[in-house]
């Protein structure tokens, strides 16, 4: 009898003992960026390096760009610094949304190129996104609206 106790006792611990470790998540990697300019065109991007494009005209399009393809370390300080949260007719508005403080910072016109370097980035990178898994009608439609608005 002592012999079943102890073996009842000891399978628990191969059970957890087994489970691989809890998967790390990096706060950082929650926070994101959203990037919208006058011409209708709205870019996220996520802190893993990953992002999505859409247009206001296009809204059944949108394609989605895999990790690694964006630097969003630039975003943050450039939504904090953002001079009086002014609005015109042809600025770049950007909210960066924290995860660890859960706050999202809104600057209504962005001063600066590096909203329009990710912009161009996303335009220029289509085909990436295509590749891995985005719809390539979609990334036909959109580049025909980005021609179009140029």
């Amino acid at each position: 009898m002592p012999i079943h106790w102890s073996i009842l006792l000891f399978v628990p611990f191969l059970l957890f003992g087994c489970s691989g470790a809890e998967p790390v998540i990096i706060i950082s990697d929650l926070d994101y960026a959203e990037i919208e300019n006058h011409t209708g065109w709205h870019l996220r991007l996520h802190g893993d390096g990953s992002g999505s494009l859409r247009h206001d005209q296009l809204p059944a399009h949108h394609l989605h760009f895999p990790v690694g393809t964006f630097d969003l370390s630039p975003a943050r300080s450039l939504s904090q610094r953002c001079r009086g949260n002014k609005s015109g007719p042809v600025c770049t508005a950007l909210r960066y949304h924290a995860a660890m403080e859960n706050k999202i910072n809104e600057c209504r016109c962005v001063s600066g190129s590096w909203t329009t370097e990710m912009m161009e980035k996303a335009i220029g990178s289509m085909q990436m996104a295509v590749d891995a898994g985005s719809s390539e009608r979609s990334c036909r439609m959109l580049r025909r609206q980005w021609l179009a608005a140029r």
